[in-house]
């Protein structure tokens, strides 16, 4: 596309890098922190679809900084990868991306975890109270 195009993508991503960074308490390479925990949550809800992407824009966005006239010459941004990006950076802010979703099912499961251990406890120690009062133990 244009150069506008491609500055307005790299502003988006600029943003989302940001985001990501507040998101995961990190300084700097907020995309690409999100991307090493996406590669890591093999379960995490539409990880096959956002991964690819990510990986190819933050791939892209290091493209034009780093080389000279890229972002000028390059037609590699289309209208919808712009629209993606700003998407996305909607989607991690409402916490509705994929590791945060990932991390709320992973939260669940660890508190269910964690009942079903506490009610295994009470059951022996009702179970044992029961002996006790009936002098199956003496």
């Amino acid at each position: 596309m244009s150069r506008k195009t491609n500055e307005k993508f790299l502003n988006q991503f600029i943003e989302l890098d940001k985001l990501c960074c507040e998101k995961f308490g990190v300084a700097t390479n907020g995309v690409t922190e999100y991307i090493n925990r996406l590669n890591n949550a093999r379960f995490a809800p539409n990880r096959d679809e956002v991964l690819p992407k990510l990986v190819k824009y933050r791939n892209l966005r290091n493209r034009f900084a780093h080389e000279p006239q890229a972002l000028r010459k390059s037609d590699d941004i289309a209208k919808a990868d712009f629209k993606w990006v700003k998407k996305f950076k909607k989607t991690v802010k409402g916490k509705k991306d994929p590791i945060s979703k990932y991390l709320k099912k992973a939260r669940r499961f660890a508190r269910r975890r964690k009942a079903g251990k506490i009610f295994l406890t009470l059951l022996i120690l009702a179970a044992a109270a029961v002996g006790v009062y009936f002098g199956f133990f003496a």
